[in-house]
């Protein structure tokens, strides 16, 4: 969906025209949360006469630097950028352009590869530098021992991060899974371990009918989804444990904590459960229905762990680990689209509608600030000294500073 941000640009411009940049996002909205701690902002294009493609890069934190860019239209035509940005300042370290839309990236060893357009590119994370193309049309790309996996139609292709050159291919039915030095993928009911390096294989597994889709990978556990079904394959036996009925797939992320998975499904009649899910047991310890469900992970918080929906009431909800009673709730918006973000006690989520950030206490839910954005929020990440990056669909990157930094 074309987006046109002229009226976004006229009001940003009138607001930085007040000389007021470091507080006016909490106050605009007439929130009575404290106003939102704002750094700096990188707007990656001007907006005269361009139109959002909600196509965003990062921000991904590599070392003292953040990765970040995405894709606009202009006329008929589409063009990407991306720049490498210094946290502290906001200041590009460099950028790049390409007449096409980004797609999927990955990182490994000082290379980035990014899907643009019908082709991978390989460029120079400290300069730049585009060192190679390849033609392919991936839906995912997958960092591994120097290589990048490229998931294309059912084949996976494995091109040195360095020179582009193909090392290996193999058929797949699914995108694959890094372990270390090693990929793992399915291939039609067969579940394959290979070598990164150079594809040989290390093991297979023949799994039953229902399971299809290698999930998440927690510790030795590779977690598989069937249509309505969750299976576990110990990757260092290398044998499956178990396979439960859970209703239906996952509606969003899955996490693990103290042997405990925690997500949520969808009935048949359309609504939602939360779980608390006990691979021992292969039993719920407890389940919580929900209004509706977002595409987010759950957080845990210590003794809590937060789910997001999407409810302009209760978008966010915060349970106890224990006995999934309600220990908070709060309002981040109709959707919480961004995976929230968790720093000591500060739990930070971007919301939709209207697009703004938040920060909460994540022991008592309550609000410590919160911020506009002139976009759609699509990622956030946090630095190692605690500072907030938040893009948004306008191409601008927002930094925070953190709650307590």
């Amino acid at each position: 969906m074309l987006r046109h941000f002229a009226r976004a640009a006229l009001a940003a411009v009138m607001v930085l025209g007040s000389g007021c940049a470091s507080g006016y996002m909490g106050t605009m909205m007439g929130s009575d949360d404290p106003p939102a701690p704002v750094l700096w902002k990188f707007e990656a294009v001007s907006w005269y006469n361009r139109y959002s493609m909600n196509s965003t890069v990062g921000p991904l934190i590599v070392g003292a630097s953040v990765l970040y860019g995405g894709t606009y239209a202009y006329g008929d035509a589409k063009a990407s950028k991306l720049a490498l940005v210094d946290p502290a300042t906001g200041t590009a370290r460099w950028r790049m352009d390409y007449g096409a839309a980004f797609g999927p990236l990955a990182l490994e060893r000082g290379m980035i590869a990014v899907t643009a357009g019908d082709s991978v590119l390989g460029l120079e994370l400290e300069s730049g530098i585009q060192r190679w193309t390849v033609q392919a049309q991936p839906r995912s790309l997958t960092a591994a021992a120097g290589v990048v996996l490229v998931a294309e139609r059912e084949t996976i292709r494995a091109l040195d991060i360095a020179s582009g050159a193909q090392r290996w291919q193999a058929a797949s039915s699914t995108d694959p899974v890094a372990a270390g030095d090693t990929v793992i993928f399915m291939d039609g009911q067969f579940l394959r371990a290979v070598a990164a390096d150079d594809g040989i294989g290390r093991w297979t597994l023949e799994l039953p009918a229902p399971l299809a889709y290698p999930q998440s990978l927690l510790g030795d556990h590779l977690y598989i989804l069937g249509a309505a079904s969750l299976g576990s394959v110990n990757i260092k036996t290398r044998a499956l444990e178990w396979v439960a009925q859970i209703g239906s797939a996952p509606t969003g992320g899955m996490v693990g904590a103290d042997d405990t998975l925690y997500f949520t499904t969808q009935t048949p009649s359309g609504s939602y459960v939360f779980h608390a899910f006990d691979p021992a047991t292969q039993k719920d310890r407890w389940s919580r229905p929900l209004e509706s469900s977002a595409r987010v992970a759950p957080v845990v918080m210590g003794s809590l762990v937060a789910t997001a929906a999407n409810s302009s009431a209760q978008s966010l909800v915060a349970l106890s680990r224990s006995a999934g009673t309600v220990a908070w709730s709060a309002g981040a918006g109709s959707s919480v689209p961004v995976q929230p973000l968790l720093k000591g006690n500060v739990l930070y989520v971007a919301g939709q509608g209207p697009n703004r950030v938040y920060a909460f206490a994540a022991d008592t839910g309550a609000a410590l600030w919160s911020g506009r954005l002139w976009g759609w929020p699509m990622g956030m990440a946090l630095t190692d000294d605690g500072t907030l990056l938040v893009s948004a669909d306008n191409l601008t990157l927002y930094a925070y500073r953190g709650t307590g930094q």
